[in-house]
């Protein structure tokens, strides 16, 4: 049995959803180069320079201990876009140990 709506219903207090957002997407490949170290192969998110950073992903077992609730106070700021000098790609807890620019990016046959 459904119930009548009441009188006192207002309808305009119920707003419809705002559209879901969409963001573009990055490409990534990680290829493990070693137990400690990875290569990434990626796109820079704002040139779209075909790129291969080769990192260390922080783990307990390479890491110091850092003190509780000290953050890291910035980025590496070697990981630079050797083709715009911006931010290629966001990364946490790794250290960068080198970026360089690829002659062709492996997406680009891919997305003709």
């Amino acid at each position: 049995m459904t119930k009548p709506i009441s009188e006192n219903f207002d309808e305009s207090h119920y707003k419809p959803e705002p559209p879901e957002q969409f963001f573009p997407a990055q490409h990534l490949k990680v290829y493990q180069t070693s137990p400690t170290e990875q290569l990434l192969i990626c796109e820079c998110q704002k040139c779209l320079a075909p790129l291969s950073i080769e990192v260390v992903f922080m783990t307990p077992q390479n890491s110091k201990p850092r003190p509780k609730g000290k953050t890291d106070s910035k980025p590496d700021n070697r990981a630079q876009c050797p083709n715009c000098g911006q931010v290629p790609i966001y990364l946490e807890s790794c250290i960068v140990k080198s970026v360089n620019q690829l002659p062709t990016s492996p997406w680009q046959n891919s997305e003709s």
